[in-house]
């Protein structure tokens, strides 16, 4: 009986015997693999363990490699410079000076050649929760709607509106050191409002500068049919209330470094003259590749009550 980890270093191994993609290669290695080598000469990538054994060869895909990916809407580029302002950035150097000395080098993120593994930033696809400044100034009033005969049996139809709506304008208040200037998904939850509310979540779109804003809205508004028997003589009514809430709120979203970051070298080093540091697989606390963009705004909502309607 073949143990899993057979069958998967088995399946690796058949793969390596034609060219592969860097994708397709890194999403199959195990997470002990922290980086990567490119053997010129051989035309291979050449995988290593977080000890330094090595775990395998692999051909390159050269024609594959030098076209991009498709980026889901959640990522973006992650150049050099903000992958430098990183929290841990200093770990991945030392990383680099440990396993390949400190000679002449330069650092590069998304080289054109290996564009199909790119390095990322990507909003994380946690919920953006919004958080209240104080409590909610919230006012209701009523408003009464008649009816009208929907035929000859004395029977009315009152149509009013129920549901929750906000619509409301976001400014980034401090922008995040990774995805400057990007335009990416963000999903926010908006939490309940003066208790007539169930909480919710919105997706929408924010560019990472100071100041910018973005707008969340959300509206369930719909219209609901009351049907009452008129006894002759009476006027019908329904009643339906809205509740306006202002309130201040708040959030952060996180901005996360995703990927590979070559550091490639003057002189050959270990083997070869370019090594891919894997930042997820060296920096497994997220905070030490994330930063924080966070935003602030004057929400207001109008929760919309239908009641029975009357008739006298």
């Amino acid at each position: 009986m073949f143990s899993l980890s057979t069958l998967f270093v088995t399946g690796i191994a058949a793969l390596s015997a034609s060219a592969m993609p860097f994708s397709q290669l890194t999403k199959l290695l195990p997470r002990d693999v922290v980086h990567i080598g490119l053997d010129e000469h051989t035309r291979e990538f050449v995988a290593y363990k977080r000890d330094g054994e090595l775990y395998g060869r692999y051909p390159v895909d050269a024609d594959f490699n030098s076209h991009m990916v498709k980026r889901d809407a959640t990522c973006g580029d992650l150049s050099v410079e903000q992958a430098q302002k990183l929290p841990g950035w200093e770990s991945l150097e030392q990383y680099a000076d440990d396993n390949w000395g400190t000679g002449s080098r330069n650092v590069e993120t998304n080289p054109a050649d290996y564009l199909s593994q790119p390095a990322q930033v990507c909003v994380t696809d946690e919920v953006v929760e919004l958080s209240f400044e104080g409590d909610p100034t919230c006012q209701s009033h009523r408003t009464s709607t008649e009816g009208s005969l929907t035929g000859t049996d004395g029977k009315v139809a009152i149509e009013v509106d129920q549901g929750f709506n906000t619509d409301t304008s976001y400014t980034v208040s401090q922008a995040s050191t990774l995805g400057i200037d990007s335009k990416l998904e963000v999903k926010v939850g908006i939490p309940e409002v003066a208790d007539v509310t169930s909480s919710i979540t919105v997706s929408t779109s924010v560019t990472n500068t100071l100041s910018s804003t973005f707008d969340v809205s959300y509206n369930d508004v719909s219209k609901v049919t009351i049907t009452m028997t008129a006894p002759e003589g009476k006027k019908c009514t329904a009643v339906s209330e809205t509740k306006t809430c202002n309130m201040q709120a708040k959030g952060s979203i996180r901005y996360l470094a995703t990927g590979w970051v070559w550091f490639n070298y003057d002189d050959e080093t270990e083997g070869h003259y370019k090594w891919a540091a894997n930042i997820d697989n060296i920096l497994t606390n997220q905070d030490d590749r994330s930063s924080f963009a966070d935003f602030h705004g004057a929400m207001s909502s109008d929760t919309k009550t239908a009641y029975e309607g009357t008739c006298e």
